[in-house]
């Protein structure tokens, strides 16, 4: 058994899974869609694991020495490029914010009020959902996404009863919404 062509093989595998991954999660990352969806619409992560894959594959597949010799200087290039991308992109676009609060309903539905914030450049970026269900079948209903400006923010989030949440935001002004039994908002943010 050739253990390099296997392996270039199994890279090809990821590569063509992280180009369908990337299609599947832009396609299905819309309100009431898969929370997983949303978790993995990242592209260009994707996208630079798949390129690394064929990289890979390249490099261990291929017999003719210019191929591999330039294969090697590609992933070379691209270890350094890594290295240089991994805090910029964390600061520019962070691909996992933080959890700021993750409140289930009072009436044991299976929902989540979850408040994430992301690091970000400048203001850091907040994002309210609803979530029903339990992993990976869950679905995300968003509320509010925006960069803040003064005095927006989130201070305060909790469920009021089954059907409603409250937010409070940094200037202490509370905003109630009515949220129906799937998860979805019945009302508009306004901030």
């Amino acid at each position: 058994m050739d253990i390099p062509r296997a392996a270039g093989r199994s890279l090809i595998l990821l590569a063509a899974a992280s180009a369908l991954t990337a299609f599947a999660a832009a396609h299905y990352d819309r309100p009431g869609g898969p929370a997983l969806a949303a978790e993995l619409n990242h592209p260009a992560l994707l996208a630079a694991l798949a390129a690394l894959a064929l990289t890979g594959a390249a490099l261990l597949s291929s017999r003719r020495p210019g191929v591999r010799k330039g294969a090697a200087l590609g992933l070379a290039g691209a270890a350094v490029l890594g290295v240089l991308a991994v805090p910029a992109y964390s600061v520019a676009a962070d691909p996992f914010p933080d959890q700021e609060w993750n409140v289930p309903a009072p009436d044991g539905s299976g929902r989540r009020l979850v408040v994430e914030r992301g690091l970000g450049l400048g203001d850091p970026p907040w994002s309210v959902h609803i979530v029903t269900g339990t992993f990976p079948t869950a679905r995300r209903w968003p509320v509010a996404s925006y960069t803040p400006a003064y005095p927006r923010g989130v201070l305060q989030a909790e469920w009021r009863d089954p059907s409603h949440i409250r937010l409070i935001d940094l200037d202490h002004t509370h905003h109630d919404l009515r949220i129906a039994a799937d998860g979805r908002p019945l009302e508009a943010l306004d901030w």
